[in-house]
């Protein structure tokens, strides 16, 4: 035979072509006896071509399909349609992810004689899909991470807590000040204070405009945490918008010093610094004199 058309006829030659063939492949008549099957079919179940034939495929093959009403080849050949789809090989205690495909074989009338059923061993590729999916996961994990770590340093930014003289800080709040970022406020300016151990806290929400209940209780707790360090604070900037807010919510100011802006309340703490500062030479010079 010189030319490849002259094996056509050959069954010895097609079987080979078959075997070549590296996915599982197989063919049963309308009883599901095996009729052909080839080497890479055989050899996932750990036998021969030649220990298969003349078998019911459920026999060789141990799916939970195999011998039920959801068999594919049964499903195939009594729809005359593929049947398709993926499922668990058992073999030796161990189970092997395939990729199947059944469809209905006719002779030369076109009548269903028995089915054509192929397969592939999946497992391989249901690994790499599982461990790109964990890449994938721990890449969206780093992300949301990153994101969140962003948004903490872009709260911290407009948040800041500025030292405006000598034993007097400053927390000028702008925009919107929901419940998170006013805690936020509240935890640096509290890690300042007991870093500088500043007298004075001038607390600005000129640039807010809008506070709620949860925010003015927030406020109120800032100025009572900074009392308990041993610093005073000072309220600034209450719009008139938010002074009636505040008075409709009923939130007590009776305990909170407030100035209407963040320069007589710099003013305000300057002179009471001084007036300390005064006070204590008063008491270090009573002293020497009654030494």
């Amino acid at each position: 035979m010189e030319n490849i058309s002259d094996y056509k006829n050959d069954e010895g030659f097609l079987f080979e072509i078959i075997n070549a063939v590296p996915s599982g492949i197989f063919v049963t008549d309308l009883e599901h006896n095996i009729l052909l099957l080839n080497k890479s079919a055989a050899s996932i179940v750990g036998k021969t071509p030649g220990e298969c034939f003349d078998r019911k495929c459920n026999e060789i093959f141990d799916t939970k399909m195999c011998g039920t009403e959801k068999c594919a080849c049964l499903i195939a050949t009594e729809t005359d349609e593929v049947c398709h789809g993926q499922t668990v090989l058992h073999h030796n205690g161990k189970d092997i992810p395939i990729e199947y495909a059944a469809r209905p074989l006719k002779n030369h009338e076109g009548k269903i004689v028995g089915c054509v059923e192929h397969f592939v061993d999946i497992s391989e590729r249901l690994e790499r899909e599982q461990l790109i999916q964990k890449q994938q996961e721990e890449l969206l994990r780093r992300q949301e991470e990153n994101i969140r770590h962003l948004q903490d340093e872009v709260l911290e930014l407009s948040t800041p807590v500025i030292e405006l003289w000598e034993g007097v800080l400053a927390l000028p709040l702008i925009g919107t000040l929901d419940s998170h970022r006013a805690r936020m406020a509240m935890e640096r300016l509290l890690e300042t204070i007991e870093k500088t151990r500043a007298p004075f806290i001038i607390i600005d929400i000129t640039g807010v405009p809008t506070v709620d209940t949860e925010v003015a209780n927030r406020l109120l707790q800032t100025v009572d945490a900074t009392r308990l360090m041993g610093s005073e604070a000072i309220l600034t900037g209450i719009s008139p918008h938010i002074a009636l807010t505040m008075a409709h919510l009923g939130v007590n100011m009776t305990t909170i010093t407030v100035r209407s802006r963040m320069s007589d309340a710099l003013h305000l703490a300057l002179m009471e610094i001084q007036k300390r500062k005064a006070d204590m030479n008063v008491l270090k010079n009573g002293d020497i004199l009654k030494d």
